[in-house]
This record gives structure tokens, sequence and C-alpha cells, in this order.
């Protein structure tokens, strides 16, 4: 077998601290050997970020021009939705709105569009409403909806049914002097009916004057400044770049506002790009630099000292052991809680930290906790039910000492008396009622669970004239196996009463055979009575309802018996039946096979 240098031994044997500074270690000493590439790559670094930071501030100054731009926009409108005298010159409704009201209303909206634009900075503001009202006002900034209907922004606008954002592309249709506007629009619905729209705002900013916003903030020589609607062009920068070289270009960018600059290769030249969204949706700015004018100074090679290589090496060792104690902080606290769980505190939690591995780590571990938690409870409550069952059936043997003097009491009666059919009767129902209760133990012998089984078709044939006629065939190697008690008992009664004694002639035959193979054993109880239907089958054999026991009028169920061989044994022992119409019925019990001394 090879062995490892010895260089690398401590990434076999240390410990986990040790290992992580040994891998940042590394990270430190192989720039340190490449010292004579560095001091071309730092120069390189340095007019990069040097570049990079001034386009970046160019950029961002552009950026925000024009977003407050836009924003004006928005603000203005926002502010006109909640004025009233502009939901009552948009109404259309003329009975409770005199003529002179709207003559005094249109003159005070007009002054007011003014004063914002003053203050905005806006072009321009306009109502279009959609009623036959006429307005003295000469300021041409309240205009019948009509006049714009045909329009492709107003069939854009009605299709939205909102606010929404349109460039001077949107205006193709419109005269020249309409077509030069960033418009801000919105819908506004009649108050009494929040479904009908009664008028349109708009914001207009004039196109030049969002052009001169981003225009008068340079980038660099050949830095290229878009303004897009998803991959469409409203404005660029570039006057050495054709038009449709530009749509190319656009079409290639892929919307990313990581908020850093991003480098991306577009018809075989590199650029780095950055975007960012405005406020509308689709609507965002790009800043392209082409690579050679962010690297046109530093072709020229500056060598850097030592000591600078030897700083960046002690910040990232020192780096390496705040990162390390922060993991190896959080993996100790988590062997903590598993050793603390491993000594018996299956109550102790820990609180997940950070966003990494490690914390998934420690959230897994803290909900499997919850989990068993949550089993453990159940398991107490399964068992509890079982008690409780097995309690009511016990109460229902009241005095059991009374009881056995008074059967034995009849015994001697019926043998004083000479009648023997009654001495047998009585012998056997004792011994039937002494191995039900089995001196309050849960789990009993097979031999003795068959007896008692036994003594039932005893007491059965001895009511019904040996109706039944009973084989047993019984694996004796099988006898001393541990079962719950009162299981076959309640399955040959279903067997007799609802399977032979359905029957027309009330008569029948019952198989009751044993097996132990492969540390299972199987038991089977076989009748050639009525047999059940695949519905009947069904109610009868279904599991219960999880989280309780079912109990029937008569006692213990057959699905109670399925229920109390899965809590006792869990998967794959339990109940199965088989069942022909007309032919009759088998079901088979499959139980371990556990002898006494290994339920010690």
């Amino acid at each position: 077998m090879k062995h490892k240098p010895a260089f690398f031994r401590p990434l076999k044997g240390g410990s986990l601290k040790t290992k992580l500074l040994f891998v940042y270690f590394l990270l430190v000493v192989l720039p340190l050997g490449f010292f004579t590439v560095y001091s071309y790559i730092r120069v390189w670094n340095v007019m990069r970020r040097q570049t990079l930071t001034a386009a970046q501030n160019a950029f961002d100054t552009a950026f925000l021009s024009v977003r407050q731009a836009f924003g004006k926009l928005d603000e203005v409108l926002d502010i006109l939705v909640l004025d009233p005298i502009v939901y009552h010159m948009a109404s259309n409704n003329p009975d409770d709105y005199t003529y002179i009201s709207r003559l005094e209303d249109s003159d005070q909206l007009a002054l007011t569009f003014e004063h914002l634009c003053n203050l905005s900075g806006l072009s321009r503001i306009r109502l279009y409403a959609d009623n036959d009202y006429l307005y003295a006002s000469g300021r041409n900034n309240i205009i019948q909806l009509r006049e714009v209907s045909d329009s492709d922004w107003y069939s854009s606008l009605s299709a939205q049914n909102g606010r929404m954002w349109f460039a001077p592309s949107d205006f193709s249709d419109q005269p020249a002097g309409e077509q030069a506007w960033f418009s801000s629009m919105q819908v506004i619905y009649n108050p009494r009916n929040i479904t009908e729209p009664l008028a349109v705002l708009r914001a207009d900013a004039d196109f030049s004057h969002i052009i001169r916003l981003a225009r008068n903030t340079p980038i660099t020589e050949n830095g290229i400044l878009l303004l897009l609607r998803e991959n469409e062009i409203l404005y660029h920068s570039s006057d050495s770049i054709a038009s449709k070289d530009l749509h190319a270009l656009a079409g290639e960018l892929s919307f990313s506002a990581t908020g850093v600059w991003e480098v991306v290769s577009i018809e075989g030249r590199n650029y780095y790009v950055q975007q960012r969204p405005l406020s509308m949706e689709g609507w965002r700015m790009v800043s392209l630099l082409p690579f050679d004018d962010v690297f046109r100074l530093s072709r020229e090679l500056r060598l850097e000292m030592l000591a600078i290589v030897l700083l960046l090496g002690a910040a990232a060792y020192v780096l390496a052991v705040a990162v390390s104690k922060s993991t190896l902080d959080r993996i100790s606290r988590l062997a903590r809680t598993m050793l603390a769980v491993e000594s018996g505190n299956v109550k102790v939690r820990i609180t997940p930290s950070g966003n990494d591995e490690i914390a998934q780590l420690m959230k897994n571990f803290d909900q499997m906790m919850m989990r068993i938690d949550t089993l453990m409870e159940e398991k107490v409550l399964y068992g509890q039910q079982i008690k409780n069952l097995e309690l009511k059936a016990l109460q229902a043997q009241i005095n059991p000492h009374f009881l056995y003097n008074s059967l034995d009491l009849i015994n001697c009666t019926a043998i004083s008396h000479n009648v023997p059919q009654i001495s047998r009767m009585v012998r056997a129902l004792g011994r039937f009622y002494r191995i039900s209760l089995s001196s309050g133990n849960d789990c009993i012998p097979l031999a003795d669970e068959i007896r008692h089984a036994q003594l039932y078709a005893d007491i059965q044939n001895m009511r019904f004239e040996d109706s039944v006629s009973v084989r047993w065939v019984l694996d004796e190697s099988a006898n001393e196996c541990l079962i719950i008690k009162i299981v076959l008992q309640p399955l040959i009664e279903n067997a007799i009463i609802h399977g032979i004694f359905e029957k027309p002639s009330k008569k029948g035959s019952l198989c009751v055979s044993t097996k132990r193979e492969n540390g299972v054993v199987s038991i089977s109880i076989e009748d050639d009575g009525v047999g059940m239907d695949e519905e009947t089958l069904r109610k009868n054999f279904a599991p219960a309802a999880s989280g309780r026991v079912d109990e029937t009028a008569g006692g213990y169920g057959v699905r109670n018996i399925c229920d109390r061989l899965h809590i006792a044994y869990g998967a794959p022992y339990g109940l199965s039946c088989k069942s022909t119409p007309g032919k009759g019925t088998c079901v088979t019990i499959l139980i371990p096979a556990i002898l006494p001394d290994d339920g010690e």
C-alpha cells in the first residue's frame, strides 16, 4: 500500500481544526511561491479595480438621476389619485355636477397640474375623461378620452387596467409632437363601482430631459449606457456602433441584478456588464465596458513590495482561524448534544445557527429528536389503550374467586344429582375462565392459548349438540412459545357463529393448526362456513384508525386482534385472511417464536 508524503500527514491523522488550518496555509504559501507572477497580476487588479470603481460611480450617478426622474412620475400620480377633484372631473354623471362646479374644478385642477409640474420637474400632466363635459380651461390638460381611444397606448393600458409605463416607441402612431415622452399612466375607477373605469391620469417627462441626465454622466471612452425594456432599446449612448449591432447585443444580455460587474462575451468581444432594475417592471439600465477600456492602463507593469504579499498571507491566516473557529464551535455543540442524548437525556435540544450545511445538520438533528419524542408519546398512548381494553375485559370478571366457588358448588350439586352434562359444562367453564385470567399475565404459552380455545369449542359443542367438528393439528415445538392471550378464542367464535352456524344445516367442521419454522409461529383457523365477500372481509380485517384501538359491542373484534398483534409484534407479523363465499374462510396468525427465557 502506498504511503502519503509526510507533507500531507496532517490531513490524515490530525484534528479537524488542524486540517482546516493546513488547507488555508496551503492557499497562502502557493501565492508566495509565485511572487514573480504576482507583480503583474497585482497591477492588473489595481488598475481594473480603479477603472471599475470610477465606472461604478458614474453608473450609480446616472442610474439614480434617471430613477429619480421616473419616480417623480409615479409620485405625482400617487398624489392625484387621492384628489377628489380628479374624480369629480372624471365623473360621467352630469345630474349631480353643475356646469359652474365643473368650470371651477377644471381651473383648480389645471392649477394643481401646473404646480405639480413645477415642483417635480415634469413636462406635463393630463387627465383623459370619459364624459361629455365642456371645460373652459385653455391649458389643454383635460381631454376627452374618445380622442385617444384608437391609440396603441390606450389599448395597452385598457388591457392592463392599472398603472403602466410608456416609452417614446409606444407613441409611434401619434403626431410628431406627441412621441418624445416617457409617461406613467393610471386608470381611474368609479368609487361606486371599482370595476368601472372613468378616466386616465397621465404624467409625462420629456425624452430629452431624461437623456440629458444619462448623457451628462460619462462612463469610459467607449463605454455604452443602455436603457432597456425587456430586450427593447429605449436609449443608447453609443455613436459608433450600428443600430442593428446594438439590438443584437441587447438581445444577448440576460437580466441579472447582482449589483456587481459581470464578465460577458458578446459577438466575440468581452465586456464588463452591470444592470440595475428601474421601478417599472422589465425596465433596466445597463452599463457595458469593453475590456480594452478597463485594462488600458494595466498594461504598464508595476513591481509590488514583498511586504504586501506577507500582509495578505497574514490576513488570510487570520481569516482561516476565524472561519475554522466559527465552524468548529458549532460542530462541537452538535457533538456535545449528541453525547447528552446518548447518555439518556432525550429532552436536550440544539439551536441551529448559520445558513450552511452544518446549520442544516443541526436543524435536522433537532427535528429528529422532536420526531423521537412524538413516537415515544404515541407508543405510550398505544400501551395505555391496550391496557384499558384489557382492563375492561378483566373488569367483566367480577370477583373471580366468587365465580370459581360458585362453579364448584354447581359442579358438586350436579354430581350429587347425577347430572354429568352439567358437571362437564361447569368444569370446562371454570377452566376456560382460569386460563382467561392467567394470573394477570399479558402473554401466555401457546399451549395454554390452544387449551383456552379447545375449552371454548367444547362448551359450544355442549350447547349446540356437537354441531362443530374440530380438528387440532398442533406442532409441539411451538407449544412453549409465548403469545398475547385471548387471540384464538375470538377468531374461533367468529368462525363458528358467523361461518358455520349461518349455514342452513347449522353444522360444519373447523381445523386449527400450528407450525413453528425459521423463528416464526403460524396459527391457522380454517372453517367450511358461508365465507365472506370482499366488502365484509375489508370491514372486519381493515386496521383501526391511527392513534386508537377499536372495540366492538361484543368484546374484542377481529380488527382489535389485528391491532393488538401489530402493536405487540410490529411488521411483518399480524393477521391475514382468505375467504371464498359459500366455501369457507381461513385466518392465519403470524407471530415471532419467543420462548419464556427470551422474554425475560
